[in-house]
């Protein structure tokens, strides 16, 4: 009995593990992973350079903020929707989403040895 519980047990994890695959295409109209890393990129830099503001005012520091992220969708030609879905769709495959975030170290990393922080 316990031989067959154990075969049973390898199976369904084998099932599981073989659904998560990283050979699963994202949904049409998902940003590919090195645009959504520039674009990460460039909101990290963008919400760093607010905080170095020191605003008292929440609100200013939104509004700052979002007109940011307003020049952020332009230089990369995207809207909020795509990068929206394209952001839950990573979360929800966190493998990726990991892959997407070595490569905005990367790039931090590759700007700051520039000095080209900006945007």
């Amino acid at each position: 009995m316990k031989f067959t519980t154990g075969i049973a047990v390898l199976a369904l994890l084998g099932m599981l593990f073989s659904s998560c695959s990283e050979d699963e295409k994202p949904p049409k109209g998902t940003l590919p992973e090195d645009k959504m890393a520039a674009i990460l990129t460039d909101i990290h830099l963008a919400e760093s350079r607010v905080n170095r503001l020191q605003l008292k005012s929440l609100d200013s520091s939104l509004m700052i903020f979002n007109r940011l992220k307003s020049g952020i969708w332009k230089k990369h030609q995207v809207d909020t929707t795509a990068y929206r879905e394209s952001y839950s769709y990573y979360m929800s495959h966190p493998e990726r989403m990991t892959a997407i975030y070595e490569k905005v170290n990367k790039k931090i990393e590759v700007r700051e040895k520039s000095n080209n922080i900006s945007f």
